[in-house]
């Protein structure tokens, strides 16, 4: 059994803030009785299996009315130092996409404007 507070944002979604997996073990619990503990949050039999997306944060999500769990992923702002990396990146894709087209065009005007046979 795991206890969760949460944050109301609406009647059928909250943000989950606190999560324990052992509330009421003697050694490790929050040395409340389950009744207490009800005051405060609520008692939920598992967590959702969390992903782990690349530059992504997973946030816990519970709906009060259903008792229903689940994860929103949202992105991770990058450092500095890799944003600017993949702004050079990007940077430089985009040149060699615009030589590309410029070379295209090129071929495209000689084959217009060449000798008429």
């Amino acid at each position: 059994m795991v206890y969760i507070q949460f944050e109301k944002e609406t009647e059928a979604r909250a943000l989950v803030t606190f999560i324990h997996y052992k509330p009421l073990d003697p050694n490790e619990g929050l040395g409340k009785t389950a009744d207490e503990l009800s005051l405060t949050g609520v008692f939920i039999d598992a967590l959702p299996q969390r992903e782990r997306p690349l530059g992504k944060d997973a946030k816990l999500y519970f709906n009060p009315q259903t008792k229903e769990t689940w994860y929103e992923y949202v992105d991770i702002p990058l450092p500095d130092n890799e944003r600017i990396t993949q702004v050079e990146i990007s940077t430089e894709e985009n040149k060699k996409a615009n030589l590309d087209t410029q070379e295209a065009v090129l071929q495209l005007y000689e084959m217009v404007t060449g000798p008429l046979t």
